[in-house]
């Protein structure tokens, strides 16, 4: 267990420094990362070491080792991101929100590979833990309704019992997933599941605060979204 959290955190430390632009100083990734700085100070030395974080001067940025771990999952996502770009197109043009095509990023967050504001600029969130819990966020709900296996691993890492359960029943069989304010007070989102050979790979999902997204028009948008982007949204 202890060799399982510090890996936990040694990955989180260079998730918080890859958030931050890639350059950070020691005690920013500390205070971030909630570690003393003598704890975050040797894991980055352990990480300069393997390559994946480089030192200069007074600040740590991330290592050329990281580009090539992450190499050749590129492709994949690259792939994601071109087929399903016409999809969040209509998908932000119909809501009029800021919207994110996202894939499952683990058990406990999703992961956001492209995003776009309310005009249809490109924009992407800075990752937040809280936001995008699988158990509270509308996308990570599609996402649980659509794979038993993530929704076990799920289980079994709760430390009680799972509150949205019981309504993933419901998500799957009406196709979308609402959040108003779960992962965070004051943001209602929505999200539809994106598939590929039948098979649910990525999800779009809209957010915006709870005035402009209250739960009447958040049911109307997703219902409309469900038949007007029907065949865009699978492929």
């Amino acid at each position: 267990m202890a060799t399982l959290q510090s890996v936990e955190r040694t990955l989180h430390l260079l998730e918080t420094l890859a958030e931050q632009g890639g350059n950070a100083r020691l005690g920013e990734l500390a205070s971030a990362c909630g570690l003393s700085k003598s704890t975050a100070h040797g894991m980055l030395d352990t990480l300069v070491a393997l390559g994946y974080v480089s030192r200069e001067g007074s600040r740590y940025t991330l290592g050329l080792r990281v580009q090539a771990l992450a190499g050749p999952a590129e492709a994949p996502a690259r792939r994601l991101r071109e087929g399903f770009a016409p999809a969040l197109a209509a998908f932000t043009e119909l809501t009029g929100q800021r919207c994110v095509l996202a894939v499952p990023g683990g058990s406990r967050a999703y992961l956001t590979l492209d995003g776009l504001d309310g005009d249809g600029q490109r924009w992407l969130p800075p990752a937040d833990a809280q936001r995008d819990a699988l158990a509270t966020s509308a996308v990570g709900q599609v996402f649980l309704a659509h794979d038993p296996n993530l929704l076990r691993r799920l289980r079994r890492e709760a430390a009680q019992p799972l509150a949205m359960e019981p309504r993933l029943g419901e998500i799957s069989r009406q196709g979308y997933a609402l959040d108003l304010g779960a992962s965070r007070q004051g943001l209602h989102c929505f999200a539809l599941p994106l598939r590929v050979r039948g098979q649910v790979v990525a999800a779009l999902g809209a957010q915006g605060s709870a005035q402009q997204l209250a739960p009447a028009r958040l049911q109307r948008l997703a219902r409309r979204a469900m038949r007007e982007l029907f065949e865009l949204i699978s492929c």
